[in-house]
């Protein structure tokens, strides 16, 4: 009898350990499912397609710069990751790093406007009803609508917001994922909402523009959780202009021809400042430092250039003799386009330097160099 039960309890050992070896294979096999499904839903979410497209036609060869151009009118010079983008009357074009075109996209708008995000761009026509989301080799969206087009923005995960003038009311901003379907609508009868920005995570939505209150034209800022966790918050202010919209991390970075606001998602104003005369160029750093440029090169007293930081505290400025053409924030450093030179200066413009090129009529910076046009057409220089 001993040896039987020695017997029995050999078997029912290998039995077990049979059963656990199985066991575990189907647990590694269901984990393994379970990672590629995951992996296959997020990817549609982010849209990984494009961005694989993407890094394929950065990776295509070619002769280099500079590239000749046609003689339409370069309405936008941007820098896109692996390359540059123009926006022209006619159509978008992008072209790599070896300046090679990767995309043409033709259109027909009268006021063409292009914005980049996150491997892609909107283009949509100011004054129109037509836009198209386009990547650097490839139309992803392109859409039509009742009501001209008053602006457009996206985000880094491809949500895309588009303001309308008309609906129920005087603008209308729809909002659609990367996927093309709407997941908010916003209507607006006291204001035309022109202005607009998507924070990174594309759950709160900016818009604002042209507004009156009590009788006296101003601008509205509206701040919506497109996900309902919060109330919709409302800001106005009188005799301004509202020129700029920009998320800096939870806070939004309002600027009009006054002045400057950081305010935070409860519509709190957190930082002020004013303007003494309004800008005539600004831009926006990726940390929420803000330069503008005011006054007029004509006058004895030229244009100055004012850096401020996060909290809108002047930290340097910059006086020229010349007429500001644009303004760039790229990294920790600001790059001034005048009207015969390029200025390269430190974030806090404590140290600024003049590159001595002339003949620049449109520059985008990207990472360590930039991409301008000259009279050759369109080239690449590096800082």
């Amino acid at each position: 009898m001993s040896e039987l039960t020695e017997f029995e309890e050999a078997r029912r050992r290998r039995r077990r350990k049979k059963t656990w070896r199985r066991t575990k294979k189907l647990a590694i096999v269901l984990a393994v499912v379970a990672v590629l499904g995951l992996t296959f839903f997020v990817g549609r979410q982010l849209g990984w397609d494009s961005h694989l497209t993407n890094l394929a036609a950065s990776l295509r060869g070619g002769k280099g710069f500079p590239v000749a151009l046609d003689r339409q009118e370069t309405r936008q010079l941007i820098g896109v990751k692996g390359g540059v983008a123009l926006c022209t009357e006619g159509s978008v074009t992008v072209y790599n790093t070896g300046g090679v075109m990767t995309g043409e996209f033709l259109h027909n708008y009268n006021s063409p406007v292009s914005v980049y995000s996150g491997g892609r761009l909107l283009t949509y026509d100011v004054g129109g009803t037509d836009w198209m989301l386009t990547n650097k080799t490839k139309t992803l969206q392109s859409g039509t609508g009742q009501g001209i087009l008053l602006g457009g923005t996206l985000n880094d995960k491809g949500t895309v917001a588009l303001s309308r003038r008309g609906g129920s009311g005087l603008s209308t901003v729809t909002v659609y994922n990367a996927r093309g379907e709407e997941i908010f609508l916003l209507e607006s009868g006291d204001s035309y909402l022109s202005v607009l920005a998507l924070n990174g995570k594309g759950t709160w939505l900016a818009a604002g523009g042209v507004g009156s209150s009590g009788g006296a034209l101003g601008c509205a800022v509206k701040l919506h959780d497109m996900t309902g966790r919060q109330p919709a918050v409302s800001l106005g202010w009188n005799d301004e202009i509202l020129l700029k919209l920009q998320w800096c991390g939870e806070n939004l970075l309002a600027v009009t021809h006054r002045g400057a606001r950081v305010i935070s998602t409860g519509g709190a104003v957190l930082y002020e400042t004013r303007f003494a005369e309004a800008p005539t160029a600004l831009a926006i750093g990726s940390g929420g430092q803000l330069y503008i440029a005011c006054g007029d090169s004509r006058e004895a007293a030229g244009v100055t250039i004012t850096a401020y930081d996060a909290t809108l505290t002047a930290v340097g400025s910059k006086t020229v003799a010349e007429r500001v053409l644009s303004l760039q924030a790229e990294k920790n450093r600001v790059l001034v386009l005048t009207e015969s030179t390029l200025l390269l200066g430190d974030a806090a413009l404590s140290e600024v330097t003049d590159r001595q090129e002339t003949g620049l009529q449109q520059i985008a910076p990207w990472q360590n160099g930039y991409y301008c046009i000259t009279e050759e057409g369109l080239t690449h220089r590096r800082l």
